[in-house]
């Protein structure tokens, strides 16, 4: 049985991307360029949930599934696999909206029966995405039982989505371990939260905004999560609205009172950063 903590790291080919959009926003919905935390979460959430046979449920004051893995969760990431074939874009779909349900009193109506949105989505055919999840196995045993040492070997292997339904992947290999602590110098493909780590190799990172994931952001469309800064391995080349794949793990160092937790040191390139002593 593995103990805890335990690290889950999926290796996921893409069928042409992926849409995740920043939350709190309305009209505008420009797509975040990498899957963030929560979804990196409901990537492993869902088949945690068909496996045990779980509903989307209230359990404890927890709302989901993935709300309650992300309980559990000290860390989550994703990052580009330098042998993927492409990179990720990020573009926005214009789209026809119809506005005439919200107009009010307009006398000449037709004039505003229709408005403009833009949808975005990150784009990446055949892109080979790393999804990392470090997780308290032990306590979500304790909440589930112990089938939860069943199944938890086939939860890296076992995703098939990134988002909504539509961003299929195809998972080609798969990592599943005890968590190794390393020590405050790392190499990693996964963007790391920049509160907690400083990268070594400034030239190989780009920074990029996302959320933290909290059980809370599961609970509710109306919550606006708490957007912070993250550090993603990355080529010089990329630029903000095309990420492409590192030449290499990058190296960083964790700031006092945070720790990283690595996979065996057979797989280079696979650790994530845990805030807190």
């Amino acid at each position: 049985m593995l103990l805890k903590p335990v690290i889950l790291v999926s290796k996921a080919k893409l069928a042409w991307g992926f849409s995740v959009r920043y939350a709190g926003l309305s009209a505008a919905q420009p797509a975040l360029p990498l899957p963030p935390p929560t979804t990196v979460i409901g990537f492993y959430a869902e088949p945690l949930a068909r496996l045990l046979g779980l509903s989307e449920y209230s359990h404890n004051d927890i709302c989901s599934p993935a709300g309650l893995l992300a309980k559990y969760t000290l860390a989550a990431g994703a990052g580009l696999d330098p042998e993927s074939p492409s990179g990720l874009t990020v573009y926005s779909e214009v789209t026809h909206v119809v506005s005439l349900p919200y107009q009010r009193e307009r006398k000449q109506w037709e004039t505003y029966a229709w408005s403009v949105q833009a949808l975005g989505a990150s784009y990446g055919p055949s892109a080979l995405l790393l999804l990392g999840l470090v997780v308290d196995a032990e306590g979500l045993a304790r909440e589930l039982g112990e089938k939860v040492s069943n199944v938890i070997d086939y939860l890296a292997w076992a995703g098939w989505r990134l988002g909504s339904k539509e961003g299929l992947v195809s998972v080609t290999k798969a990592y599943v371990s005890d968590a190794i602590q390393s020590n405050d110098m790392f190499s990693t493909l996964l963007y790391q939260d920049k509160d907690i780590v400083q990268p070594l190799d400034l030239g190989y990172v780009r920074e990029i905004v996302m959320w933290r994931p909290s059980s809370s952001v599961f609970c509710g469309a109306s919550i606006v999560p708490e957007y912070i800064s993250y550090y993603l391995p990355s080529s010089p080349l990329s630029s903000p609205s095309t990420i492409l794949p590192p030449e290499r793990p990058v190296r960083f160092k964790t700031r006092r009172g945070s720790r990283t937790y690595c996979l065996d040191d057979q797989v280079a390139g696979l650790c994530l950063a845990v805030r807190g002593a």
